[in-house]
């Protein structure tokens, strides 16, 4: 659709877990600097044979379809017996192909990390100082009161990801602090059409960083009121005559 109608500007907002470490605070509004997709191609399609590790040659590799150099994961390291080893060997992860809209015809790209649009981010370090909700009800409130920052990094998966090791292990390998299961088409979409965009984020869970169940049940609702509150206000922020027309997607 992008194609056909008169786009200048995307943001993508929305709740979900958090990669960063377990003390920060749920319903913190996030704006991302870079976006990447950690999904299901990268899973199945690099999941590498059985006694390989990093020094062996991925399939198609020679090709250009494939690559070591990122990061992989070691499924064996994460075993309850550290004497064992793992058939499931090593996920090594990919970047995406892209055909930008710029480039040459059926000549494709790589990349893997997706960036923000210098303009966009900027205008949402103004935000810093909005004020959120703190509470679900007269009786229900956030321990911490939730507020605005922006972050290097986060991550779409085709996965819902509530698993405390593989949290902590995609924080470490690449610094990734929102996860979650959409904002990545919207990065890639518009770095293939050259449009600028920037991922809104309200943190609703710990992606199984948290001492006890799941959070997001209880705060899911809370979450998505800042992150709508916080979406409003950016477009607000675009200067008008406008350069950049936005959509919001929540």
């Amino acid at each position: 659709m992008m194609e056909n109608v008169w786009y200048r500007g995307g943001t993508r907002g929305g709740s979900r877990g958090s990669a960063d470490p377990p003390e920060i605070e749920i319903c913190k509004i996030l704006y991302v600097q870079s976006e990447v997709f950690l999904g299901k191609k990268h899973v199945l399609d690099s999941l590498v044979r059985h006694g390989n590790g990093p020094e062996n040659t991925l399939p198609l590799e020679d090709q250009d379809d494939y690559t070591r150099d990122i990061g992989y994961l070691n499924i064996a390291e994460y075993s309850t017996n550290f004497r064992s080893d793992n058939f499931l060997n090593n996920i090594c992860y990919q970047p995406e192909e892209v055909f930008p809209v710029d480039g040459t015809p059926e000549e494709r790209q790589h990349v893997f990390w997706v960036p923000v649009e210098d303009v966009y981010f900027n205008l949402a370090k103004t935000l810093e100082s909005l004020e959120l909700e703190g509470c679900l009800n007269e009786t229900t409130c956030l321990s911490t009161p939730p507020k605005v920052t922006t972050v290097d990094k986060g991550t779409s998966a085709s996965i819902y990801l509530d698993n405390a090791a593989y949290r902590t292990f995609i924080f470490d390998k690449f610094n990734v602090s929102p996860v979650e299961m959409e904002s990545a088409a919207v990065a890639l979409i518009s770095y293939q059409q050259r449009v600028p965009f920037i991922v809104i984020r309200a943190l609703s869970d710990l992606a199984g960083g948290g001492e006890h169940s799941n959070e997001v049940a209880t705060f899911i609702n809370l979450a998505a009121n800042n992150s709508v509150k916080a979406a409003v206000e950016f477009i607000k922020l675009i200067p008008s005559p406008r350069k950049y027309v936005s959509f919001a997607s929540i």
